[in-house]
């Protein structure tokens, strides 16, 4: 079997990688809906409070779960990365005023679920490239003096 197959073959350790990131997908979606129901938060909810779980759900599978599951199944560390990033981004520096009104216009979770499908792009262009870096030989050329 090549050595690609054996990598990402589907009969492997993949339940564990896929449990974890289904969780902590659901308490970040759990976390949201918490802070959204409390009486200052200024979000509201439209439809049922079920149907908004389960799209935040579903598009947070996508932005959180996919990055962990490539972390723990796979060890591709990049898309990680630029989760870190995310979070970081929309939910601190956002609120810091160079960057943001300092006052936080909107939720920083909102966007850290709307843009979901642009993030997954980057993600797999991430994890493309690190996956190639990984197994190629690159010559290093080191200057001689």
């Amino acid at each position: 079997m090549s050595a690609l197959q054996r990598r990402f073959a589907i009969s492997g350790p993949w339940k564990r990688p896929l449990a974890i990131s289904t969780a902590v997908t659901v308490l970040y979606a759990s976390c949201v809906f918490g802070y959204s129901l409390l009486p200052g938060s200024n979000v509201s909810i439209s439809g049922t409070l079920w149907g908004a779980l389960a799209l935040s759900t579903a598009l947070g599978l996508v932005t959180i779960g996919v990055p962990v599951f490539l972390w723990l199944r796979y060890e591709i560390r990049s898309p990680g990365v630029l989760l870190a990033a995310i979070l970081t981004f929309w939910h601190v520096l956002v609120y810091v005023p160079p960057i943001g009104s300092g006052q936080g216009d909107s939720p920083g979770f909102l966007f850290v679920f709307v843009w979901a499908p642009m993030y997954l792009g980057a993600y797999v262009l991430l994890a493309v490239v690190e996956y190639w870096l990984r197994n190629h030989d690159l010559p290093v050329s080191v200057p001689s003096s």
